[in-house]
């Protein structure tokens, strides 16, 4: 458990956290466009960053978002959900716990440095109860979510971190 604290990493010359291979960090163009003529969304819905290795997973959760009527933006590792997270404020990360470069934990704990007001929904399909008791008595993770989980349990998860269900965080 000390070796998942201990590996942070100092910014990089450019200021990103942390220094990172060229061409991790994502560009506007890389997100997704609206679906045409699919769901509208409320101008003032809840941002949502989604954050897993796994683009399948990306894909799948960033719709389940959607459906609840959160704005979602995907990320495809901790390096770039700290690069979004410089340029647009996000009322909830859902990121997943093993990643390359900065593990969920980590990225939890940057988040709550950095982004005050940010809740951390972290996803993992470990079982390990080492993991999962770190992660609940932590306190910098305000929730965990076992994979795979489905529409309702990544809603109720949602409530159970959110000031103020559905979809409006004071934004």
């Amino acid at each position: 458990m000390a070796t998942m604290i201990a590996n942070r990493s100092e910014p990089s010359l450019d200021g990103r956290f942390p220094a990172s291979p060229a061409g991790l960090h994502p560009s506007p163009e890389d997100q997704p466009a609206p679906p045409a003529g699919g769901l509208r969304l409320d101008s003032g819905a809840s941002r949502i960053l989604i954050v897993d290795d796994d683009p399948a997973v990306l894909e799948l959760v960033s719709k389940m978002a959607a459906r609840l009527g959160y704005h979602p933006t995907v990320a495809e590792d901790g390096v770039d959900a700290l690069y979004y997270l410089t340029r647009n404020r996000y009322d909830l990360v859902l990121t997943d716990y093993e990643m390359p470069f900065i593990d969920g934990y980590q990225l939890a704990d940057q988040i709550k440095e950095r982004h005050f007001g940010t809740r951390v929904i972290v996803m993992t399909g470990s079982c390990d109860p080492d993991v999962l008791d770190m992660l609940d008595g932590c306190g910098i993770v305000d929730g965990v979510l076992l994979k795979p989980f489905n529409l309702n349990t990544l809603k109720e998860k949602i409530e159970r971190v959110s000031p103020s269900y559905p979809g409006k965080w004071g934004a």
